[in-house]
């Protein structure tokens, strides 16, 4: 199909469209069994749609190879003709209510065209992740109501796989028949019943997600039969037969499944059903566990699929161990390269596996509207993105990269109304949150934590022009070196301390550690300067070695050296316990205060500290005055 004769489809759509109401409007009886004024609002509806579409077809926004699929969707709502001859036993009133209702649901096609739209039209393979609740299966089964079985396939999250047993193998017309009416069934468990009693179930609905497997599994041994039937009769008419020339579809399902199950082979035996063989044992195939059977079931609904399919799964990790998820659609992409795939899932791990474009289901309005944005290249990784984008609180990143680190355990208990993301570094704080307060789409701000080091006040507040903080001691460990944090401690693990003794094994830490202090002071600072300044361009070899040697000559080591030690010093002199807590960067210093209470370690005083943290306001308001209201 081309465009002029897309084109030219539209327009007989919406033509069509017209005369079928004008035709209701006059026969009366017709006219009584139709909501007129819903199906006149409709028209007009698919008027607009039919217009959109046109100008996008013109403007070379739809793909050529999307037409076709284009087409269908629209014949599933609009009449290509108005019918004149009914059948038997259809009157023309319920033919023309039929027609009526089909064009009524047109919003349905609107809401697609909208999805295959902000998809690129689905050329390359997509994933979406949404959280519980965003609406994917909702979004899932819109799709199925519109997408035509030659375009393609949803496969549901929700299965209900009961493996058959059939006494004989199926006829293949009858399973054909049977499975393909299935793949147009709308499977949907958000209905409800009356129950009568306890054991009461709705049964029409359990039949029917009931019957999923004996539908797929019958056509696979129906065209296994035929298959197995032909060979017979080419050996028997004398001509060379090999396994390619018989080979089925589920053939393809073993061999696929006995490469992901380690120590387990699944075979077709003589009386054509499944078993599992495990060392010298076997089992049959009913036996199988839940992720066994969904590997069968997946793998032949993607193969079964009709060429250049849209394959469109939910929750394709359902039942499924990570690495058996990733390594199954790994392996039914490749087989089926001629599919574009659209997976809906909730697992990050699983949408960081896929080469497809990524996106997010933003924001769902029950029944039908969805918000969805694609991912934008940015620094910041792929699994992080989708991570962050859907979360509902605002962004605090944060340094240290693990799940326990001390900073998240401190700033989850401070700052509940943030979602807590450990990076890397302190330059990965930096960058992630420039970064990620640029993305278009992201619905919340992002602000970074990073600990003071032995930054000045300028370089602070430079960082917070970019929403980036700190806090006023020089590291994470040094929030529990507070005065009035160790006294409320003490108080409430009813442990009798002197704090000036804590203090002064302080200072006393801190002089016989001042070297190492000083020497990661310089660094710093040396650091600092490359990174804010830079070498003068010159036009010789000669003047480059210049302008190098006066750079560095305005780095004066000695300089630094002297002033930091001085002010340290002093403040030990004068005893300004809070002032070196926010200039000194000793995460041994802790020690003090374990050391002080008879704890083994000083990992065992941040622990009792975090749980203190945990069960007292006034612990947390005490280290919260120590970060800038910004945050709050």
């Amino acid at each position: 199909m081309n465009q002029a004769e897309l084109q030219a489809n539209l327009a007989q759509y919406r033509d069509t469209t017209h005369y079928f109401y004008t035709e209701c409007e006059k026969d009366s009886i017709v006219a009584a069994d139709i909501d007129m004024e819903a199906l006149k609002q409709s028209i007009s509806y698919a008027d607009r749609l039919i217009e959109e579409i046109t100008d996008d077809v013109m403007n070379d926004l739809v793909p050529v190879s999307f037409y076709e699929h284009l087409q269908h969707d629209i014949e599933k709502y609009l009449p290509a003709k108005v019918p004149t001859s009914f059948r038997p036993g259809v009157s023309k009133t319920l033919a023309y209510k039929t027609i009526a209702d089909q064009i009524i649901d047109i919003n349905r096609l609107s809401k697609t065209y909208s999805f295959y739209e902000k998809l690129g039209f689905a050329q390359k393979n997509t994933v979406l992740v949404g959280a519980n609740g965003c609406g994917k299966t909702s979004l899932a089964n819109l799709l199925k109501k519109t997408l035509d079985v030659r375009d393609g396939i949803v496969i549901p999250a929700q299965k209900l796989l009961i493996i058959p047993k059939f006494s004989n193998t199926p006829n293949l017309a009858s399973a054909k028949t049977a499975f393909e009416q299935y793949q147009m069934d709308i499977l949907t468990d958000k209905v409800t019943f009356d129950a009568k009693e306890m054991d009461a179930f709705e049964y029409n609905l359990t039949r029917k997600y009931g019957s999923e497997m004996v539908k797929v599994i019958g056509i696979l041994l129906g065209e296994r039969q035929v298959l197995i039937n032909r060979g017979a009769t080419r050996i028997k008419d004398g001509q060379t037969v090999v396994f390619d020339d018989i080979k089925s579809t589920l053939d393809e399902i073993m061999v696929i499944w006995n490469e992901l199950i380690e120590h387990r082979q699944l075979e077709c035996d003589e009386n054509n059903c499944l078993r599992i063989n495990y060392g010298e044992s076997s089992y049959d195939a009913h036996e199988m566990s839940d992720g066994e059977r969904v590997i069968i079931y997946h793998t032949g609904r993607v193969l079964l699929a009709p060429e250049k399919s849209l394959i469109i799964v939910d929750e394709p990790e359902v039942h499924l161990h990570k690495s058996i998820a990733n390594k199954l659609w790994d392996k039914l992409e490749s087989r089926r390269k001629d599919c574009t795939f659209i997976y809906f899932t909730h697992d990050l791990d699983f949408a960081s596996s896929r080469i497809a474009q990524k996106g997010w289901i933003k924001e769902f309005q029950y029944p039908n509207s969805w918000d969805i944005e694609l991912l934008k290249e940015s620094v910041i990784p792929e699994e992080l993105q989708l991570k962050l984008l859907g979360s509902r609180k605002k962004i605090l990143f944060c340094e240290g990269n693990v799940q326990n680190s001390i900073d998240r355990s401190v700033f989850e208990i401070l700052f509940p109304n943030y979602t807590i993301q450990p990076v890397e570094s302190c330059k990965s704080v930096i960058t992630y949150t420039k970064a990620f307060n640029t993305l278009i789409h992201a619905p919340v701000k992002a602000c970074g934590l990073i600990d003071r080091d032995f930054r000045n006040d300028e370089q602070l507040k430079k960082l917070e022009k970019e929403s980036i903080y700190s806090y006023s001691v020089s590291e994470i460990e040094n929030l529990f070196l507070v005065e009035d944090f160790i006294v409320k401690f003490a108080e409430y693990k009813n442990e009798v301390i002197n704090i000036d003794d804590i203090k002064s094994n302080v200072y006393m830490s801190i002089a016989r550690d001042l070297e190492n202090q000083l020497a990661a002071y310089i660094t710093s600072a040396i650091n600092y300067t490359f990174t804010e300044s830079h070498v003068q361009r010159a036009d010789t070899k000669e003047k480059v070695a210049e302008n190098f040697m006066s750079f560095i000559d305005n780095i004066k080591i000695d300089d630094l050296y002297t002033v930091q030690k001085g002010k340290i010093e002093r403040l030990i002199d004068e005893k300004n316990y809070n002032e070196l807590i926010k200039i000194v960067n000793n995460k041994g210093l802790t020690s003090c205060v374990s050391q002080y209470l008879k704890y083994k370690t000083k990992k065992d005083y941040i622990e009792k500290a975090l749980h203190y943290l945990k069960d007292s306001e006034e612990g947390r308001n005490i280290l919260r005055n120590l970060f800038p209201a910004e945050l709050f």
